[in-house]
């Protein structure tokens, strides 16, 4: 009886009005509750925001998946156009208004790209809002303690204010392909970050893993 009132003691409580809702009200009490306490604190929706520093291990992408990359470049880089190992990179979150942004910064010895998302809940469901007004519906899940992330295809959203939105689907023979990010806790304040990304045709574009921990900044 003690541990059940302790896991409802876990549950973050409900947003407030003009909110956005945290990964709990998407993800499910009991699938939320299994996760290490270090990602739920990450997560939740009442986190600080934060900055996170470490490494990537390895950033690769195939020849196409560079060319989807510097074509994105253009217009926002919604992926890093560059490939690597041992990467120094830096991960800023941010509260706003509708969500939640994630900045990776990766430097390239004198040079650093960076790349901007910002989570946000719609109607019950995680949504990815990249550069260029291209969204990604997301699937939120855990897996034996893994919080993973998978993309549910690609639409571009335009907006006026408040009452017209327009969107236009993206066909997958044309998008990267399926995005799947896993946030792994590693312990003593780590967690490791491991992003593929897969076309049902072409196979894997792109790659990258790595060890970030918090930092005073």
């Amino acid at each position: 009886m003690k541990e059940r009132i302790a896991d409802l003691d876990a549950l973050p409580p409900a947003p407030d009005a003009g909110k956005h809702p945290g990964l709990w009200h998407v993800l499910g009490s009991a699938a939320w509750l299994r996760l290490p306490a270090a990602v739920r604190a990450r997560f939740t929706e009442d986190a600080p925001d934060a900055t996170y520093a470490g490494a990537f291990e390895v950033v690769s992408a195939s020849a196409l998946g560079r060319f989807f990359a510097w074509l994105g470049a253009l217009v926002g880089t919604p992926v890093v156009p560059r490939t690597g190992e041992h990467v120094e990179a830096r991960v800023e979150v941010r509260a706003r208004r509708d969500g939640i942004e994630w900045r990776r910064h990766y430097r390239w010895g004198n040079r650093v790209d960076v790349v901007t998302s910002t989570k946000v809940v719609e109607d019950g469901r995680l949504i990815e809002r990249l550069p260029a007004c291209l969204n990604m519906p997301l699937d939120v899940r855990e897996e034996n303690g893994v919080l993973v992330f998978e993309s549910r295809g690609y639409y571009f959203e335009f907006r006026m204010g408040e009452l017209f939105r327009l969107r236009l689907p993206l066909p997958a023979f044309f998008s990267p392909g399926q995005t799947r990010v896993e946030h792994v806790d590693l312990g003593n304040g780590w967690f490791r970050f491991t992003l593929i990304v897969t076309h049902p045709w072409f196979g894997q574009m792109f790659f990258q893993t790595g060890r970030f921990c918090a930092t005073e900044d």
